[in-house]
């Protein structure tokens, strides 16, 4: 043996392996940086055709596309994927922003497209500072962030750099219309309609302002046309419906409703699923001024719909919290209120609806003393009452009818019932609720 693994004699390098290791290695190397040229050739030759990934152009379309059937997920998407390969695309940034602001408006949920619509926007504004459209989406993405003034001078900048812009003008007005500003947005939202009649963020501004100067006739007529523009956008009919609402209630006018359960059927006709529109219906028949028991009914029927066509959309269970309360089945009413708050903690406060707090709390009141107090279950589960769901919500909420209503709770609690609250007066003889209205 010489002391080598296999009894042979070491041999020194061979010069051949050498040289012929060298050219494998090379050529490696040579496909490998030729690879996207050399492919298609091999896989011509093999009868296969390549599958190369979409560029911003075939994304964008995509995108658009998407955004012409209504369905801004996919919109959102695609456009999204365009912007990623070409951030500077001034066209492409644009579609994706509005997209973004467009999917804030439709679900409560979905605020962090707005938050992502200002991401994009500030980038493109500061790369493309000569472009009006980008100052103008800038403006958009702003105002949807609540940052009027910074809109306003936004939107400013894009007037001056392009007069012509209808956008410019539109978005504009919402940052007036925001900063309370009736007149100016009144005025600049005449201009974005003046040069582009069919202008979408153009009409919905002018009715806007319209109607706070009173014009509700012409308001209504705006919005109807911000929603002939792309009739597969939900959200112009909510505007639309909104405003009839109102009037109906302003005016005492139940025929005006009519238009508002219109613009919500619209929306069913598409998608007769949509959690949305199923609530806004439960919503306009419990506004009804001439409110009946059907229409109480209506209203329970469409917001239990919603609630099983989503669970997890707490408007859905804040409106039907508020029927039942109305019903004076209070039992359900803190349920179904309790579930909303469940919800709507994941939400940054100024997205919460305080009312799943305080009127939960006033139903708790209604059903007696011990609902008034903290209660610690057979688990050891700390069950808050309704002084403490009160005192919570005014942590967070100045909205005043918000900061009545909690306030009522409280005092009514350490006015009318004992413990560790004082009674000034006697305690009231307990009394079984009145039954349900149905």
């Amino acid at each position: 043996m010489d002391g080598t693994m296999f009894g042979r004699r070491r041999r020194g390098p061979n010069p051949w392996k050498i040289a012929f290791f060298s050219i494998a290695y090379g050529a490696i190397a040579l496909v490998l940086w030729q690879f996207n040229n050399i492919q298609p050739r091999v896989l011509a030759l093999m009868g296969a055709a390549p599958t190369p990934t979409p560029g911003s152009v075939e994304y964008a379309q995509r995108g658009e596309a998407a955004y012409l059937i209504g369905d801004l997920p996919t919109a959102v998407t695609n456009y999204r994927l365009a912007a990623q390969q070409d951030p500077n695309n001034v066209n492409i940034v644009y579609e994706l922003t509005r997209t973004l602001i467009y999917s804030n408006f439709s679900d409560v949920r979905n605020f962090k497209d707005g938050e992502e619509s200002l991401t994009w926007s500030t980038t493109l504004a500061e790369n493309r500072p000569e472009s009006a459209r980008a100052q103008a989406i800038y403006c958009y993405a702003l105002v949807v962030n609540d940052r009027y003034e910074d809109a306003v001078r936004a939107c400013l900048r894009a007037v001056d750099i392009d007069p012509n812009l209808a956008d410019s003008y539109a978005f504009l007005s919402i940052a007036y219309y925001e900063l309370q500003r009736y007149g100016a947005a009144l005025e600049e939202a005449e201009k974005a309609v003046r040069i582009d009649p069919a202008n979408l963020d153009g009409n919905l501004a002018y009715a806007r302002a319209l109607f706070y100067a009173g014009r509700s006739e012409a308001a209504l007529q705006h919005f109807t046309q911000a929603a002939k523009v792309n009739p597969a956008l939900e959200f112009p009919y909510y505007e639309l419906a909104f405003l009839a609402r109102r009037m109906a209630i302003s005016s005492n006018d139940d025929s005006k409703f009519l238009i508002a359960l219109s613009a919500y059927q619209e929306v069913l006709k598409r998608n007769p699923n949509n959690v949305k529109a199923l609530t806004r219906l439960c919503q306009a028949y419990l506004e009804k001024s001439s409110r009946s028991v059907e229409d109480i009914r209506d209203a329970r029927y469409y917001c239990e719909t919603a609630t099983e066509v989503d669970a997890s959309y707490s408007p859905a269970y804040r409106w039907l919290g508020e029927v039942y309360h109305r019903s004076r089945n209070y039992e359900d009413a803190i349920d179904t209120l309790g579930k909303c708050m469940e919800l709507e903690q994941s939400l940054p406060t100024d997205r919460r609806d305080p009312t799943c707090w305080w009127l939960r709390a006033a139903g708790m009141f209604v059903l007696g003393d011990k609902y008034c107090n903290n209660q610690v279950l057979s688990n050891g589960t700390l069950l808050p009452g309704a002084v403490q769901i009160a005192e919570d919500v005014l942590t967070w909420s100045q909205d005043q009818l918000t900061v009545t209503e909690a306030n009522k709770v409280i005092n009514k609690c350490a006015s009318a019932y004992k413990g560790t609250y004082s009674t000034p007066t006697p305690v009231p003889t307990a009394t079984v609720p009145p039954p349900p209205i149905f």
